[in-house]
């Protein structure tokens, strides 16, 4: 039996209305968000303006350097320590304090060095008596005289055989001291015998060395510079020998860092260096090299140079970690931009400068380049303004606004 086309329409119809109601209610819910569509004016897109910053394209000195880090250190830095034992009486300085050289720093109890400096004067005021008397009792004669005469110009004569090489050193030395004895019972050096027995000469140094000890009790600055590691009061005892603080200076600062032996044949005594720190970052701190190690380490195939810097208003402190670039070729006369201004795509160099408040595409050559600054031979030139921030995203003819 053949069914009539309404009866098959009829259900297929049914379906759709059910299937379309569904989808109706379902796109009320609120979980599901509303998708609106809008026309896009793609004139408008021309409208855009984009931040930029630039920098001049300059005609300059590139300088190529190679990178080391070290750390740095006070020009001269020593530990001051007390030549004899004392109790502090006074103190001058504290962390950090500025001195002068030749400034006294501590001043030890000088009452006990001051007794010993009269006492080992008055033995020698008795020294000085018995010496008198043996000068009188002492006589030498002409006979004596004669012969010490010889004997000095025997001992002229084995110096003068000694210093040609003509005596060995062996026999120098038992020749000499038989010639002296002679001399002695000449009677030629009556003075250096009645001398040391009066005790006169063991008396001027005993007065000597007890003025010096007393010199001792003030501890003097050896040189200008700051004090550190300070940590002493009034009263304190302190011992001989022993660290007391330190004395840096800082007016310089230096700077030991290792360079590898392929790269130091192109570093020379003097030649210009850049320094950063971390403490003040984005700022270049300007050295020299000063001196060079005569010899490679063989462990680490480096060689040890020495960097020296000015630190006048001692803003860098010892101990900092410092990147230092030395020099070790300057190319005069080339054009150069920031590194930060080239960009590769397609494997080609580019850079994007401003003309008329668009950034223009421009495909250039490069040439030499350090840490800071890239040559270029061609492609662009001096005075224009190069954009270096902002240009990852531009397109050639794109509308800039320069906000350096």
């Amino acid at each position: 039996m053949k069914i009539p086309l309404k009866y098959v329409f009829i259900p297929f119809i049914i379906i759709l209305i059910v299937v379309g109601g569904f989808y109706l209610f379902s796109n009320n819910d609120e979980t599901e968000p509303t998708v609106e569509i809008q026309n896009v004016d793609y004139d408008k897109l021309d409208e855009v303006i984009f931040d930029v910053k630039t920098s001049k394209i300059i005609r300059g000195e590139l300088i190529k350097s190679t990178n080391a880090n070290g750390l740095l250190k006070a020009n001269k830095e020593i530990e001051v320590v007390s030549n004899i034992a004392g109790y502090i009486n006074e103190i001058n300085v504290y962390e950090g304090k500025k001195v002068s050289s030749g400034e006294l720093l501590i001043q030890l109890d000088d009452k006990e060095y001051r007794i010993e400096l009269k006492e080992a004067e008055d033995r020698l005021i008795e020294a000085r008596v018995e010496y008198g008397f043996l000068t009188k009792d002492t006589a030498v004669d002409s006979v004596g005289l004669n012969a010490a005469s010889k004997i000095e110009e025997q001992i002229t004569q084995l110096e003068q055989d000694y210093s040609l090489g003509k005596v060995d050193e062996e026999s120098y030395f038992l020749k000499k001291d038989e010639l002296e004895l002679k001399l002695i019972f000449t009677g030629a050096k009556r003075e250096e015998l009645i001398l040391n027995k009066s005790g006169f000469s063991r008396a001027v140094n005993a007065k000597e060395r007890a003025r010096l000890n007393l010199a001792y009790t003030k501890i003097m600055a050896p040189f200008g510079g700051v004090i550190g590691d300070f940590d002493l009061v009034v009263g304190q005892r302190v011992n001989s020998g022993v660290k007391l603080f330190k004395l840096l200076d800082v007016s310089k600062l230096r700077i030991d860092v290792g360079v590898l032996e392929s790269e130091i044949v192109n570093i020379a005594k003097g030649n210009r260096v850049q320094v950063k720190v971390n403490a003040f970052p984005g700022k270049h701190f300007e050295g020299k090299v000063v001196f060079i190690s005569p010899f490679i380490d063989t462990e680490n195939k480096t060689c040890k140079v020495t960097i020296e810097l000015s630190n006048p208003h001692s803003d860098l402190k010892p101990g900092m970690f410092a990147q230092v670039n030395i020099e070790i070729e300057s190319l005069e006369d080339r054009v150069l931009i920031p590194e930060d201004a080239l960009l590769i795509r397609d494997r080609r160099s580019l850079v994007f400068v401003v003309e008329d408040d668009l950034a223009k595409w421009k495909y250039v050559t490069i040439g030499e380049q350090n840490d800071e600054y890239i040559e270029i031979i061609e492609g662009i030139n001096v005075g224009e303004d190069v954009i270096i921030e902002g240009h990852y995203t531009l397109a050639h003819d794109a509308r800039v606004q320069i906000r350096n």
